[in-house]
């Protein structure tokens, strides 16, 4: 393969409020690499890939799953709980439920601040939920 993703642009209208939420919410620090606040700043990733915030005029209007976009997802050992630390500090999941995936896991999408949607995925490679099995 000739190109490979090196990095993940998520465009926020308040750098500074975006700094604290991904850190307060998502528990994402800003890196010392490649930052050049006040337009754009890295955050710790537990990988080679960067995770970028970065200055825009406005927020997003995206009507996910209506209209093209990216979402990012992370990747966690136990959905729920983290589904119940994110409410806890104030995100709206949405949807109730985390819904199962082919790919052998569950996900649930959230919005940030600024309407970028993400998701959480608790990967089951080989094991189906019990209810489907």
């Amino acid at each position: 393969m000739d190109m490979r993703i090196c990095v993940i642009n998520i465009y926020v209208s308040d750098l500074d409020f975006a700094i604290e939420w991904y850190r307060e919410v998502l528990n994402l620090n800003v890196s010392d690499d490649h930052n050049n606040y006040p337009i754009a700043v890295d955050l710790e990733t537990d990988n080679d890939l960067r995770l970028l915030l970065h200055k825009a005029e406005k927020d997003t209007q995206v009507d996910v799953w209506r209209e093209s976009s990216t979402i990012l997802t992370f990747e966690v050992p136990n959905i729920r709980e983290k589904m119940k630390d994110l409410t806890e500090k104030g995100v709206k999941l949405m949807n109730e439920e985390p819904q199962w995936y082919p790919d052998g896991g569950e996900r649930i999408a959230f919005k940030d601040p600024f309407g970028n949607v993400h998701e959480l995925a608790e990967l089951r490679s080989r094991a189906a939920p019990k209810d489907r099995m």
